[in-house]
């Protein structure tokens, strides 16, 4: 193998470009530059001059397979969740939004031995108090905390356009927590462009840690939820640039905090349409997550947009992280992604844009302020309208939708029975609504 090595001399990055202009016969080389919608340029390729040595971002392999829950009737949903354990998955994601009787939700489930998250509004505080003998306490098998109970204040005002009671009484159900719950998936959902995503995600912890600071509660493990859209590549650098993000952050701050993120495959691209391809996006989705280093993981029905939680397609979802892991072992090796030229180039670009990004949001009064005023909507609503314009002008793809769409095909949309837009609502949109 030596000997091989020697044979060989390795090529500079100036000789590889030569070699491309001669191959392209007169076409000019810039027309292979990508012009991203974050705002910088992707070369037409990447060698090990323009990345130095790195360690991986993250030692850990494995992940939760998770089934999220939406919890509108509660004997259903402990069904839900039991047939989930049942077929593989190893956590559990509960949506509660109402009072429920806590006890029967969890009937028959041992939350000591898997990953759990419940994700609770101002109406389900009391699931808190009736989670307090595990809530906070280490898991059984790997004795990490891996019960989490989150109530995002800034998350439901974004949702929502107002606060519950008031920003200063919302926000103390901080001081309740043993933890810091991040959800910033409704940026992805909305049609944000990853560089101001990860930019209104840290801005959104910011604002916690300014909180909590002032209360000396600071060093507690932060658990963020993000959505993971169908940019492959971006997608999985997206996650890496998080990590390094937050890791700044707690620089800042002198604290040091461990990192749970969760990821959720997108609805944002996700049709009625060819609906079995939405399979497809959300596998490709699942391992860009995986791949960007998610400690969990939930895959959305591929029928959810058309049809009510069932058997057969939370069985399909499960069973796509499996095929992940029993078949693909994406869970054997820990950030498979570093080394890689293209995809560390991509890391660092995102990672160097948000933070600036970042900056320009503190100067103009931080997060909530943002958010008031409406910068982060009209930033959002940039984002989308270039991402709808690539579609409609075919510059991107969704097959079943502005590619080979079946004009036979109809399905009826599930409404989405959440409140119309007002205030400083930020709203989750569906490309497929705009085609």
């Amino acid at each position: 193998m030596e000997k091989l090595f020697s044979e060989f001399s390795g090529l500079s990055e100036q000789q590889w470009k030569d070699q491309i202009i001669k191959d392209l016969k007169g076409a000019e080389y810039a027309s292979l530059t990508w012009h991203t919608n974050n705002g910088f340029d992707v070369k037409p390729f990447y060698t090990g001059e323009n990345t130095e040595d790195r360690k991986p971002l993250f030692e850990f392999s494995d992940w939760d397979i998770c089934e999220p829950i939406d919890v509108l009737d509660v004997k259903f949903a402990n069904h839900q969740a039991l047939q989930a354990l049942k077929k593989g998955a190893s956590g559990l994601v509960f949506n509660i939004h109402k009072k429920i009787d806590t006890k029967t939700l969890l009937k028959d489930i041992s939350l000591y031995h898997i990953y759990s998250q419940f994700n609770i509004s101002n109406d389900a505080l009391h699931v808190l108090t009736d989670l307090k003998s595990i809530y906070g306490k280490p898991n059984s098998y790997d004795g990490k905390l891996k019960c989490f109970v989150n109530i995002d204040p800034i998350h439901l005002f974004a949702l929502y356009g107002e606060w519950h009671d008031s920003q200063e009484k919302d926000l103390s159900a901080l001081k309740q927590l043993v933890h810091i719950p991040i959800n910033a998936s409704l940026y992805q959902e909305a049609g944000c462009a990853q560089v101001n995503e990860l930019a209104f995600t840290l801005a959104h912890c910011n604002e916690y840690f300014n909180y909590l600071n002032d209360t000396n509660s600071l060093n507690k493990p932060i658990h963020i939820s993000v959505s993971v859209g169908g940019d492959f590549f971006t997608e999985i650098a997206k996650l890496r640039a998080l990590r390094q993000l937050v890791a700044l952050l707690q620089d800042a701050y002198g604290c040091k905090n461990e990192l749970h993120i969760h990821a959720q495959t997108s609805m944002l691209n996700k049709s009625e349409k060819d609906a079995y391809t939405n399979l497809l996006r959300s596998t490709t989705e699942a391992m860009s997550a995986v791949i960007g280093g998610t400690n969990s993981l939930s895959i959305s029905g591929y029928d959810q947009l058309f049809n009510q939680a069932n058997e057969f397609s939370s069985r399909m979802a499960i069973n796509q992280q499996h095929i992940l892991k029993d078949e693909s072992y994406l869970n054997k090796v820990a950030d498979m992604a570093a080394g890689s030229y293209y995809i560390e180039q991509l890391t660092d670009q995102l990672a160097q844009n948000a933070w600036e990004k970042f900056k320009t949001l503190e100067s103009k009064g931080g997060f909530i302020a943002c958010i008031k005023t409406k910068y982060v909507q009209e930033t959002i609503h940039a984002d989308f309208n270039t991402l709808k314009e690539n579609y409609k002008q075919n510059r991107s793809v969704l097959i079943g939708v502005n590619k080979f769409p079946n004009t036979t095909e109809r399905k009826e949309v599930l409404k989405d029975k959440s409140e119309s837009d007002k205030g400083v609502r930020i709203t989750p949109k569906r490309l497929t609504e705009f085609l």
